[in-house]
């Protein structure tokens, strides 16, 4: 199937609202019982949701940068954990987008754009040292072998193929693509955190997979580039959605609320000043919240658009890095302030699990914590006060 560029995110959006709404009224549910529905993947890539990047030549929408962050942004209102879920999925459409013409690349797009396919990722260790991995791939009996174990593995459980990061006998980075369902393939949901819970964050396991040459890219991962801030979007991206969440969900609540208090200013809580004004504050963070992250997104949609034809510089790299930086640490501040403020709109029942506002403060807090918030400080001040900031796809890893 092939679409033309005149579809809009708007209309992809009406498209989709029939799925974001259901996904928005199953959220909390689903996350109290930790169910990780393909049913809903599914119905978002009958949508088009997930081809929206892609160009219309390999059947997507093609859409740009901002165009697709309106649609993600929906997604990330309706349910963050989903949304992070399906994080890798762009990020190697991305990838992919930015990557010389070969016959991977060609491949990938069409699987994606024209069959559906839905991509989840298997990057990161634990145990390794900063910049090392233990994953490899390798040629045994004439054929591509990957072995190895996984951390972080975000959205593979929602995933029809995930992309997994080796090294090969010359400790060169590879990027594969590994079918989920391949033999030697195990996939573990035991990430633990508070917040996140259904991103699909968890272990997965490669032993001895055989994989075709047709899925297999060689990548720098540490290459100057756009990467870094891309990925950060994402994050970003969540965290604006968490911040429409918030502000609808608390809206909501106050409009049904009718129990009020003998020291309220109102006959009905939505009558109350101080409760609107606590909406109001709380809607007025979401307003700089969309407009920052808006801004930084036409910074990046300029440079990924330079990248894609060739003509990005080092230095373009390093200040979208910056840009980057600077919008994590307005926009992840606010979320988390936002999500607390919340609370202030009702008394204990604010609090019941079936209402679901705590996962707003437990998923923004964790995704503040993936890249940690303190080193861009840092980055940012150094920058500020010496210059010389270069783009860099950091790594993480044990001491010794």
């Amino acid at each position: 199937m092939s679409f033309t560029k005149t579809i809009s995110a708007r209309s992809i959006i009406d498209q989709l609202a029939p799925v974001l709404r259901e996904i928005t009224e199953s959220a909390a549910q689903r996350e109290a019982d930790r169910d990780f529905s393909r049913d809903l993947v599914a119905k978002l890539k009958a949508s088009g949701f997930t081809r929206l990047r892609v160009p219309t030549e390999f059947g997507g929408f093609g859409l740009s940068l901002p165009e697709a962050f309106e649609v993600l942004v929906e997604l990330a209102a309706a349910d963050s954990n989903l949304a992070q879920g399906l994080r890798p999925h762009f990020l190697a459409v991305e990838s992919l987008l930015t990557a010389p013409d070969s016959e991977h690349r060609s491949t990938w797009l069409r699987r994606i754009g024209e069959e559906g396919v839905v991509v989840g990722n298997a990057l990161t260790e634990v145990g390794n040292k900063s910049g090392n991995l233990s994953t490899t791939i390798r040629e045994v009996d004439g054929k591509l072998v990957v072995s190895g174990t996984k951390f972080y593995s975000t959205g593979s459980l929602y995933a029809d193929w995930i992309q997994v990061h080796a090294l090969d006998e010359n400790d060169q980075d590879v990027f594969v693509f590994i079918d989920r369902d391949a033999k030697g393939v195990t996939l573990f949901d035991d990430w633990d955190g508070f917040g996140q819970q259904l991103s699909a964050s968890g272990t997965s396991i490669f032993d001895n997979v055989v994989v075709d040459p047709i899925d297999v890219a060689y990548r720098e991962y540490s290459a100057p580039g756009a990467f870094q801030a891309t990925a950060q979007s994402h994050h970003l991206s969540t965290l604006t959605g968490i911040s429409r969440a918030v502000v609808r969900d608390i809206v909501d609540y106050v409009q049904a609320r009718t129990r009020v208090y003998s020291h309220g200013s109102g006959d009905l809580p939505r009558h109350d000043p101080q409760v609107q004004q606590v909406i109001g504050e709380v809607k007025a963070a979401s307003y700089g919240v969309d407009k920052v992250f808006e801004g930084f997104v036409r910074a990046l949609d300029r440079v990924s658009t330079k990248a894609q034809a060739g003509t990005a510089t080092e230095e373009d790299y390093a200040a979208i890095d910056l840009e980057a930086y600077q919008a994590q640490l307005t926009i992840a501040p606010v979320v988390l302030a936002q999500a607390t403020k919340a609370f202030e709109v009702g008394g204990a029942s604010a609090a019941s699990k079936k209402l679901g506002l705590d996962r707003h403060w437990r998923n923004a807090r964790v995704l503040a914590n993936h890249n940690p918030i303190i080193y861009r400080a840092r980055l940012i001040g150094a920058d500020a006060v010496n210059g010389g900031h270069v783009a860099a796809q950091y790594t993480i890893g044990s001491h010794s």
